[in-house]
């Protein structure tokens, strides 16, 4: 056996310990159950906005018709100088509902920060409630989510709680990315559940304002492109716990990402905030990311048979973590075709993802580079 083939199988092989791991700790955690309170806190839900007009009406319906004390709920949307109908939308349908709040940004607010952490800062500012909701203008919650949120911020005694996020799936390339971000974020509930929490998703995360504003906010934040990591950590540096949700309550549905380009655009702009996590779990990104190109080769090599064997032992482990996943959050796989042939999709996407991570340029968002 030559040492490039021993290499391989060794990478390959660390990488299945890592998932069996990961399936461990899955099966091993069950889902906290939080209480109903007995006085529910006032929230403010912070709604960043650029261009959105085909998601913004969707959005705050379903914000409108949430399950909380309608005395303890505000709305915030930051309408981040789009150059669409967004604005026109968001003011015809908050026009008599007085629990909405548009605010425009006019790009010169707190010089020091860019886009969507800019636009949190202005909200947070302007926030009342004794907690933050913070979610997209592209996601739709469930009636439970403010509920669902808040009962586990408090119950928990954490500063910062994230949800879980979801993917609206028709076609099959959306199909895949719902696979892929329950995926991930099983990962994060698994680690999250032994003390290693990895961040927050920023379109389905409570703070405390008091944790919030021990920060500073995102006006002393400094800016990052994942500007969800960036909150995430400096709570944490706080002194304040954070926790992972996996329940149906605090699960809600975002748009996918409509074509390869912006999918790609998208997972190298989570590299570039991931490459900020600790070292270990810097290293895990890099052995997941090692898998899908050392197995090819592998399967090129004459250690065929083992890199078969290595890749059904993978297949299997993650079934179950995905059967895993829906299971805690009650649903049925929806897509067992993409389930299927996740791994397919995930040979395309993570070379490329690497290749694009490591090309010089900057990253594109909401139409600006950063």
């Amino acid at each position: 056996m030559t040492v490039f083939g021993c290499l391989l199988i060794g990478l390959c092989s660390l990488y299945i310990a890592i998932q069996l791991f990961y399936l461990l700790l899955l099966y091993r955690q069950r889902p906290k159950q939080y209480q109903a309170l007995d006085n529910y806190p006032s929230i403010s839900i912070l709604v960043a906005a650029r261009n959105e007009e085909d998601n913004i009406l969707n959005c705050l319906h379903h914000l409108n018709y949430l399950n909380y004390p309608s005395d303890k709920v505000e709305i915030l949307i930051g309408n981040d100088l789009s150059t669409d109908n967004t604005k026109a939308i968001i003011e015809q349908y908050i026009a008599d509902k007085p629990k909405f709040r548009l605010i425009n940004l006019t790009g010169d607010e707190h010089p020091q920060t860019r886009g969507k952490a800019r636009v949190l800062a202005v909200l947070g500012e302007q926030a009342r409630g004794e907690v933050l909701l913070i979610t997209d203008a592209d996601i739709t919650v469930n009636p439970q989510w403010a509920k669902g949120m808040t009962e586990a911020l408090i119950g928990s005694q954490s500063g910062l709680v994230a949800g879980i996020t979801n993917i609206k799936a028709e076609t099959m390339f959306a199909k895949f990315q719902q696979v892929d971000w329950l995926y991930f974020m099983g990962i994060f509930y698994a680690f999250s559940g032994i003390g290693k929490p990895l961040s927050a998703v920023g379109n389905n995360m409570a703070v405390l304002k008091s944790a919030y504003d021990a920060t500073g906010g995102y006006v002393k934040i400094p800016f990052s492109i994942t500007e969800d990591y960036a909150l995430f950590k400096a709570v944490r540096q706080k002194g304040y716990t954070t926790q992972q949700l996996m329940s149906p309550e605090t699960l809600l549905y975002s748009q996918p990402i409509e074509n390869l380009n912006g999918l790609i655009k998208q997972r190298k702009r989570w590299l570039v905030g991931g490459w900020d996590l600790p070292l270990m779990f810097r290293l895990m990104i890099f052995i997941f990311g090692t898998w899908y190109i050392a197995l090819p080769l592998l399967l090129l090599t004459p250690f065929i048979w083992q890199g078969i064997c290595l890749l059904i032992v993978k297949e299997f482990i993650q079934l179950f973590q995905l059967l895993r996943i829906n299971s805690n959050l009650k649903l049925k796989p929806e897509h067992p075709v993409a389930i299927l042939f996740y791994d397919v999709y995930l040979f395309i996407i993570i070379p490329i993802t690497s290749i694009a991570f490591f090309l010089p340029g900057n990253n594109v968002w909401k139409g600006r580079k950063y």
